[in-house]
């Protein structure tokens, strides 16, 4: 259980480095379905939103590493139930925040994108 409560986290851990090589090349994941799309890149938000998302992967990779050492203290030490810890709260609550506001940048971006195509056609 321990583990894979571990490699959950490393799992979001290599999603966010992927997500912030994405914003840094400004690339799509996934690609565009034509080929003369060019909705790419965030523009002036890619350095920041990237450092947003490189913080929130070594948050998401210290919240993993501490709840697996205080799990695994716990069961070293025979407690019958494991309990969450308020560090490891907090910390995935700062990464969810951060992921959300990363993502309001996106879709902001996104149709700021669409209604500058929409007004040069």
């Amino acid at each position: 259980m321990l583990e894979r409560n571990f490699l959950s986290h490393v799992h979001l851990v290599l999603y966010l480095f992927l997500l912030s090589a994405s914003a840094l090349l400004g690339t799509r994941l996934p690609a565009p379905a034509e080929a003369g799309s060019s909705l790419g890149g965030l523009g002036s938000a890619s350095l920041p939103a990237s450092i947003a998302q490189i913080v929130a992967a070594f948050l998401t990779l210290a919240a993993g590493m501490w709840e697996y050492h205080t799990s695994f203290r716990a069961l070293r030490n025979m407690r019958a139930f494991f309990r969450g810890s308020n560090i490891h709260l907090f910390l995935m609550t700062v990464v969810t925040a951060i992921i959300v506001g990363v993502s309001v940048v996106y879709i902001l971006d996104c149709m700021s994108m669409m209604r500058s195509m929409a007004n040069s056609q």
